[in-house]
Protein backbone atom coordinates (compact mmCIF):
# COMPACT_ATOMS: atom_id res chain seq x y z
CA UNK A 1 0.00 0.00 0.00
CA UNK A 2 1.38 3.40 -1.03
CA UNK A 3 2.00 5.80 1.84
CA UNK A 4 0.76 9.34 1.23
CA UNK A 5 3.63 11.80 1.32
CA UNK A 6 3.58 15.22 2.92
CA UNK A 7 3.14 18.51 1.14
CA UNK A 8 5.24 21.25 2.72
CA UNK A 9 3.44 24.59 2.73
CA UNK A 10 5.60 27.65 3.34
CA UNK A 11 3.56 30.49 4.81
CA UNK A 12 0.94 27.92 5.80
CA UNK A 13 -0.09 29.83 8.93
CA UNK A 14 -0.99 32.88 6.85
CA UNK A 15 -4.42 33.87 5.61
CA UNK A 16 -4.15 32.21 2.20
CA UNK A 17 -1.72 29.51 3.35
CA UNK A 18 -4.02 28.25 6.10
CA UNK A 19 -6.87 27.94 3.58
CA UNK A 20 -4.59 25.98 1.25
CA UNK A 21 -3.67 23.69 4.16
CA UNK A 22 -7.38 23.34 4.99
CA UNK A 23 -8.18 22.35 1.41
CA UNK A 24 -5.39 19.77 1.33
CA UNK A 25 -6.30 18.30 4.71
CA UNK A 26 -9.95 18.03 3.68
CA UNK A 27 -8.96 15.57 0.93
CA UNK A 28 -6.82 13.47 3.26
CA UNK A 29 -3.48 14.91 2.25
CA UNK A 30 -0.73 15.27 4.85
CA UNK A 31 0.77 18.71 5.29
CA UNK A 32 3.71 20.31 7.04
CA UNK A 33 3.37 24.03 7.70
CA UNK A 34 6.57 26.05 7.55
CA UNK A 35 6.05 29.60 8.82
CA UNK A 36 8.04 32.20 10.75
CA UNK A 37 4.82 33.51 12.34
CA UNK A 38 5.93 37.06 11.52
CA UNK A 39 2.55 37.47 9.83
CA UNK A 40 1.07 34.00 10.22
CA UNK A 41 -0.87 32.96 13.31
CA UNK A 42 -0.41 29.93 15.54
CA UNK A 43 -4.17 30.05 16.20
CA UNK A 44 -4.85 29.10 12.56
CA UNK A 45 -2.71 25.98 12.88
CA UNK A 46 -4.39 25.12 16.20
CA UNK A 47 -7.80 25.48 14.51
CA UNK A 48 -6.79 23.09 11.71
CA UNK A 49 -5.45 20.57 14.22
CA UNK A 50 -8.74 20.68 16.11
CA UNK A 51 -10.85 20.54 12.95
CA UNK A 52 -9.14 17.42 11.62
CA UNK A 53 -8.45 15.74 14.95
CA UNK A 54 -4.75 15.49 14.37
CA UNK A 55 -1.63 17.44 15.23
CA UNK A 56 -0.85 19.54 12.16
CA UNK A 57 2.93 19.86 12.14
CA UNK A 58 4.29 23.40 12.31
CA UNK A 59 7.94 24.32 11.77
CA UNK A 60 8.53 27.84 13.03
CA UNK A 61 11.32 29.17 10.84
CA UNK A 62 12.08 31.88 8.31
CA UNK A 63 12.32 30.91 4.64
CA UNK A 64 15.71 32.65 4.57
CA UNK A 65 16.99 30.14 7.13
CA UNK A 66 18.60 27.65 4.75
CA UNK A 67 19.60 25.24 7.51
CA UNK A 68 16.05 25.07 8.91
CA UNK A 69 14.53 24.56 5.46
CA UNK A 70 17.08 21.88 4.59
CA UNK A 71 16.35 20.10 7.88
CA UNK A 72 12.61 20.19 7.18
CA UNK A 73 13.10 18.56 3.79
CA UNK A 74 15.43 15.98 5.28
CA UNK A 75 13.04 15.06 8.09
CA UNK A 76 9.78 14.91 6.14
CA UNK A 77 10.87 14.21 2.52
CA UNK A 78 7.77 15.94 1.11
CA UNK A 79 6.21 15.04 -2.21
CA UNK A 80 6.18 18.71 -3.12
CA UNK A 81 6.37 22.27 -1.88
CA UNK A 82 3.64 24.89 -1.99
CA UNK A 83 5.52 28.17 -1.66
CA UNK A 84 3.32 30.94 -0.26
CA UNK A 85 5.69 32.60 2.22
CA UNK A 86 6.34 36.21 1.18
CA UNK A 87 5.98 39.84 2.16
CA UNK A 88 3.17 41.49 0.22
CA UNK A 89 2.49 45.11 1.13
CA UNK A 90 2.74 47.23 -2.01
CA UNK A 91 3.14 50.40 0.05
CA UNK A 92 5.85 48.99 2.32
CA UNK A 93 7.71 47.63 -0.69
CA UNK A 94 8.07 51.18 -2.02
CA UNK A 95 9.99 52.07 1.14
CA UNK A 96 11.78 48.80 1.85
CA UNK A 97 12.57 47.33 -1.55
CA UNK A 98 15.68 45.48 -0.32
CA UNK A 99 13.58 43.53 2.17
CA UNK A 100 11.14 42.50 -0.57
CA UNK A 101 13.83 41.27 -2.95
CA UNK A 102 15.59 39.45 -0.13
CA UNK A 103 12.50 37.55 1.00
CA UNK A 104 10.46 37.20 -2.18
CA UNK A 105 13.27 36.65 -4.67
CA UNK A 106 16.56 35.66 -3.04
CA UNK A 107 15.00 33.27 -0.51
CA UNK A 108 12.89 31.67 -3.24
CA UNK A 109 15.96 31.14 -5.43
CA UNK A 110 17.86 29.53 -2.55
CA UNK A 111 14.87 27.36 -1.62
CA UNK A 112 14.63 26.02 -5.17
CA UNK A 113 18.29 24.97 -5.06
CA UNK A 114 17.67 23.14 -1.78
CA UNK A 115 14.53 21.51 -3.15
CA UNK A 116 16.45 20.28 -6.20
CA UNK A 117 19.26 18.94 -4.02
CA UNK A 118 16.70 16.80 -2.19
CA UNK A 119 15.33 15.39 -5.43
CA UNK A 120 11.92 17.00 -4.94
CA UNK A 121 10.44 17.80 -8.33
CA UNK A 122 7.03 19.32 -7.55
CA UNK A 123 6.68 23.04 -6.75
CA UNK A 124 3.66 25.31 -6.85
CA UNK A 125 4.58 28.96 -6.47
CA UNK A 126 2.01 31.46 -5.25
CA UNK A 127 2.56 34.57 -7.31
CA UNK A 128 0.43 37.67 -7.80
CA UNK A 129 -1.46 39.79 -10.29
CA UNK A 130 0.96 42.58 -9.34
CA UNK A 131 3.38 41.18 -11.95
CA UNK A 132 1.20 42.81 -14.63
CA UNK A 133 1.60 46.30 -13.20
CA UNK A 134 -0.92 48.79 -14.60
CA UNK A 135 -2.19 47.46 -17.95
CA UNK A 136 -2.80 50.06 -20.66
CA UNK A 137 -6.10 48.45 -21.62
CA UNK A 138 -9.40 47.74 -19.90
CA UNK A 139 -9.77 44.07 -20.77
CA UNK A 140 -8.85 41.20 -18.46
CA UNK A 141 -5.14 40.34 -18.56
CA UNK A 142 -3.90 37.07 -20.02
CA UNK A 143 -0.91 35.14 -18.73
CA UNK A 144 1.17 36.14 -21.78
CA UNK A 145 0.40 39.85 -21.48
CA UNK A 146 3.23 42.28 -20.83
CA UNK A 147 4.64 42.07 -17.32
CA UNK A 148 5.51 45.57 -16.11
CA UNK A 149 5.32 45.66 -12.29
CA UNK A 150 4.94 49.13 -10.79
CA UNK A 151 6.06 48.20 -7.27
CA UNK A 152 9.08 46.41 -5.79
CA UNK A 153 6.58 43.84 -4.49
CA UNK A 154 5.36 43.02 -7.99
CA UNK A 155 8.88 43.10 -9.43
CA UNK A 156 10.27 40.80 -6.74
CA UNK A 157 7.50 38.26 -7.36
CA UNK A 158 7.94 38.46 -11.14
CA UNK A 159 11.67 37.83 -10.87
CA UNK A 160 10.95 34.97 -8.47
CA UNK A 161 8.67 33.50 -11.14
CA UNK A 162 11.65 33.44 -13.50
CA UNK A 163 13.58 31.38 -10.97
CA UNK A 164 10.63 29.02 -10.61
CA UNK A 165 10.44 28.71 -14.41
CA UNK A 166 14.07 27.56 -14.50
CA UNK A 167 13.16 24.85 -12.00
CA UNK A 168 9.98 23.83 -13.81
CA UNK A 169 11.69 23.46 -17.19
CA UNK A 170 14.23 20.98 -15.80
CA UNK A 171 13.65 17.31 -16.66
CA UNK A 172 10.79 15.67 -14.72
CA UNK A 173 10.02 18.77 -12.64
CA UNK A 174 6.39 19.80 -12.29
CA UNK A 175 4.23 22.64 -11.03
CA UNK A 176 3.30 26.20 -11.94
CA UNK A 177 3.12 29.78 -10.70
CA UNK A 178 -0.38 30.81 -9.64
CA UNK A 179 -1.02 34.51 -10.14
CA UNK A 180 -3.93 35.22 -7.88
CA UNK A 181 -5.83 38.44 -7.80
CA UNK A 182 -7.43 40.09 -4.72
CA UNK A 183 -8.14 37.42 -2.12
CA UNK A 184 -11.33 37.80 -0.07
CA UNK A 185 -13.64 35.71 2.10
CA UNK A 186 -12.94 32.93 4.57
CA UNK A 187 -13.96 29.36 5.33
CA UNK A 188 -14.12 29.97 9.10
CA UNK A 189 -13.70 32.91 11.49
CA UNK A 190 -10.51 31.30 12.80
CA UNK A 191 -8.88 31.69 9.38
CA UNK A 192 -9.80 35.35 8.86
CA UNK A 193 -7.59 37.82 7.02
CA UNK A 194 -5.69 39.94 9.54
CA UNK A 195 -3.93 42.09 6.95
CA UNK A 196 -3.81 45.83 7.46
CA UNK A 197 -3.33 46.24 3.70
CA UNK A 198 -6.31 44.45 2.15
CA UNK A 199 -9.46 46.42 1.33
CA UNK A 200 -12.16 44.26 2.93
CA UNK A 201 -10.64 43.89 6.42
CA UNK A 202 -9.76 47.60 6.39
CA UNK A 203 -13.33 48.59 5.53
CA UNK A 204 -14.89 46.07 7.92
CA UNK A 205 -12.80 47.37 10.82
CA UNK A 206 -13.74 50.95 9.98
CA UNK A 207 -17.45 50.15 9.80
CA UNK A 208 -17.36 48.11 13.02
CA UNK A 209 -15.87 51.04 14.90
CA UNK A 210 -18.36 53.51 13.43
CA UNK A 211 -15.80 55.25 11.24
CA UNK A 212 -16.23 56.32 7.64
CA UNK A 213 -14.37 54.00 5.25
CA UNK A 214 -11.70 55.54 3.01
CA UNK A 215 -11.36 55.47 -0.75
CA UNK A 216 -7.82 56.07 -1.95
CA UNK A 217 -8.53 58.20 -5.00
CA UNK A 218 -11.69 58.59 -7.09
CA UNK A 219 -10.16 60.10 -10.21
CA UNK A 220 -9.05 56.91 -11.94
CA UNK A 221 -10.12 56.18 -15.56
CA UNK A 222 -12.81 53.71 -14.44
CA UNK A 223 -16.65 53.88 -14.55
CA UNK A 224 -16.99 55.37 -11.04
CA UNK A 225 -13.47 56.77 -10.70
CA UNK A 226 -12.30 54.20 -8.13
CA UNK A 227 -9.93 51.28 -8.69
CA UNK A 228 -11.40 48.11 -10.17
CA UNK A 229 -10.15 44.69 -9.05
CA UNK A 230 -10.93 41.02 -9.52
CA UNK A 231 -11.94 39.83 -6.03
CA UNK A 232 -11.48 36.06 -5.81
CA UNK A 233 -12.55 34.06 -2.78
CA UNK A 234 -9.70 32.56 -0.77
CA UNK A 235 -11.52 29.21 -0.85
CA UNK A 236 -11.29 29.26 -4.65
CA UNK A 237 -7.59 30.12 -4.43
CA UNK A 238 -7.08 27.17 -2.09
CA UNK A 239 -9.00 24.82 -4.38
CA UNK A 240 -6.91 25.89 -7.37
CA UNK A 241 -3.74 25.07 -5.42
CA UNK A 242 -5.21 21.64 -4.74
CA UNK A 243 -6.21 21.12 -8.38
CA UNK A 244 -2.75 22.16 -9.54
CA UNK A 245 -1.11 19.78 -7.07
CA UNK A 246 -3.24 16.89 -8.32
CA UNK A 247 -2.93 17.72 -12.03
CA UNK A 248 -1.35 14.66 -13.71
CA UNK A 249 0.17 16.40 -16.74
CA UNK A 250 2.49 19.30 -17.48
CA UNK A 251 0.97 22.63 -16.43
CA UNK A 252 1.47 26.01 -18.08
CA UNK A 253 4.27 27.94 -16.38
CA UNK A 254 1.72 30.42 -14.99
CA UNK A 255 -2.02 30.52 -14.38
CA UNK A 256 -4.25 33.45 -13.43
CA UNK A 257 -6.52 32.75 -10.46
CA UNK A 258 -9.55 35.02 -10.38
CA UNK A 259 -13.22 35.31 -11.29
CA UNK A 260 -12.84 37.00 -14.65
CA UNK A 261 -14.79 40.12 -13.68
CA UNK A 262 -13.98 43.29 -11.79
CA UNK A 263 -15.69 45.29 -9.06
CA UNK A 264 -14.85 48.83 -8.02
CA UNK A 265 -13.70 49.93 -4.58
CA UNK A 266 -16.83 52.05 -4.20
CA UNK A 267 -18.99 49.06 -5.11
CA UNK A 268 -17.22 46.87 -2.54
CA UNK A 269 -17.74 49.48 0.19
CA UNK A 270 -21.42 49.81 -0.73
CA UNK A 271 -21.91 46.03 -0.49
CA UNK A 272 -20.09 45.82 2.84
CA UNK A 273 -22.00 48.78 4.30
CA UNK A 274 -25.31 47.17 3.37
CA UNK A 275 -24.28 43.74 4.71
CA UNK A 276 -23.21 45.28 8.02
CA UNK A 277 -26.15 47.71 8.24
CA UNK A 278 -23.80 50.70 8.21
CA UNK A 279 -25.17 52.54 5.19
CA UNK A 280 -25.21 55.79 7.19
CA UNK A 281 -21.39 55.82 7.14
CA UNK A 282 -20.38 57.45 3.87
CA UNK A 283 -17.02 56.76 2.28
CA UNK A 284 -14.44 59.53 2.46
CA UNK A 285 -12.13 60.09 -0.51
CA UNK A 286 -8.43 60.56 0.27
CA UNK A 287 -5.27 60.66 -1.83
CA UNK A 288 -4.24 57.87 -4.14
CA UNK A 289 -1.86 55.22 -2.82
CA UNK A 290 1.44 54.79 -4.61
CA UNK A 291 1.60 51.64 -6.73
CA UNK A 292 -2.14 51.14 -7.26
CA UNK A 293 -3.15 50.39 -10.88
CA UNK A 294 -6.55 51.69 -12.02
CA UNK A 295 -7.93 48.40 -13.29
CA UNK A 296 -6.68 44.85 -12.92
CA UNK A 297 -8.86 41.84 -13.72
CA UNK A 298 -8.01 38.29 -14.70
CA UNK A 299 -8.62 36.43 -17.91
CA UNK A 300 -9.26 33.02 -16.35
CA UNK A 301 -9.78 30.97 -19.50
CA UNK A 302 -6.44 29.17 -19.16
CA UNK A 303 -7.20 28.16 -15.55
CA UNK A 304 -10.66 26.95 -16.51
CA UNK A 305 -9.50 25.09 -19.63
CA UNK A 306 -6.46 23.48 -18.00
CA UNK A 307 -7.70 22.60 -14.52
CA UNK A 308 -11.40 22.48 -15.31
CA UNK A 309 -11.96 24.80 -12.36
CA UNK A 310 -14.23 27.84 -12.33
CA UNK A 311 -14.49 30.20 -9.37
CA UNK A 312 -17.32 29.02 -7.10
CA UNK A 313 -17.86 32.08 -4.92
CA UNK A 314 -19.23 35.49 -5.89
CA UNK A 315 -18.09 38.67 -4.17
CA UNK A 316 -21.45 38.76 -2.37
CA UNK A 317 -20.83 35.21 -1.07
CA UNK A 318 -17.35 36.21 0.08
CA UNK A 319 -18.76 39.20 1.94
CA UNK A 320 -21.44 37.01 3.52
CA UNK A 321 -18.67 34.74 4.86
CA UNK A 322 -17.08 37.73 6.55
CA UNK A 323 -20.06 39.53 8.11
Amino acid sequence: MKVEQYWLITGGAGYIGSHVADSFLATGKKVIIYDSLSHGLMSRVDYLSQKYGKNVQLIIADIRDSDAFNSALTEYAPKGVIHLAAVKSVGESMEKSDKYFDINLNATSQMLKTISAHGINHVIFSSTAAVYGSPNHSIPVKENDIKAPISPYGQSKYEAEQEVNKFLTMYQNRGTSLRFFNAVGRSAPELSDNSIENLLPIVINKLKSGQNPEIFGDDYPTPDGTCVRDYVDVRDIANVHLAAADYPEVLPLALNVGTGSGRSVREVITLLSAAMDRTHLNAVVTNRRSGDPALLCADVSLMEDTLGYKAQYSLEASIASLV
